[in-house]
């Protein structure tokens, strides 16, 4: 869907990008802004259905990283950072444990839509459930806690991938 996307390069602009018109993804998308340039918050902009319904409550406008916890803010930042700048997309797995008491995990795929002199970057996501039941662990006050990705790879969508976060 993202890559049948218009573009002038290799990535789309975030204005072409219509939700209405990934219906068969819609239920599974979110979108995160990429940060203002005096901010580090990851803002939520957009929640599909089914994500909604597996968080159990709305989480549109709140800052992703409050679902990873701050000290993960850093990585969270770089990965966008190469994600905008180099570009590319992503795709990891990660344990997601939600305040109702269960977790399982999250394979997510995530693509660049650019920004404009209007709108911020943003980070097109799509969130699927993988099979499977964890034991659950504590979310404190928030909706959810998104653990360690237990695998993560950079997508190339034309430019290479940048170093791995580890190198």
């Amino acid at each position: 869907m993202w890559r049948g996307l218009p573009r002038t390069g290799l990535v789309p602009d975030r204005d072409l990008f219509k939700p209405e018109k990934a219906k068969s993804f819609l239920r599974n998308l979110i979108l995160i802004s990429a940060p203002e340039p005096d901010s580090t918050e990851l803002k939520i902009r957009l929640v599909g259905s089914g994500v909604h319904q597996r968080i159990g409550r709305d989480v549109t406008g709140e800052d992703y990283v409050k679902f990873m916890g701050e000290e993960r803010r850093g990585v969270a930042l770089l990965v966008i950072d190469r994600v905008f700048s180099w570009p590319c997309g992503f795709w990891q797995v990660a344990p997601v444990h939600y305040e109702r008491g269960f977790s399982h995990y999250w394979e997510m795929t995530a693509f660049p839509l650019a920004g404009n002199e209007k709108n911020r970057p943003m980070l097109l996501g799509h969130v699927s459930p993988v099979d499977g039941l964890l034991p659950g662990t504590a979310t404190g006050d928030r909706a959810m806690h998104v653990g360690l990705a237990e695998t993560f790879e950079y997508i190339d969508i034309g430019a290479g991938v940048p170093a791995s976060l580890g190198g």
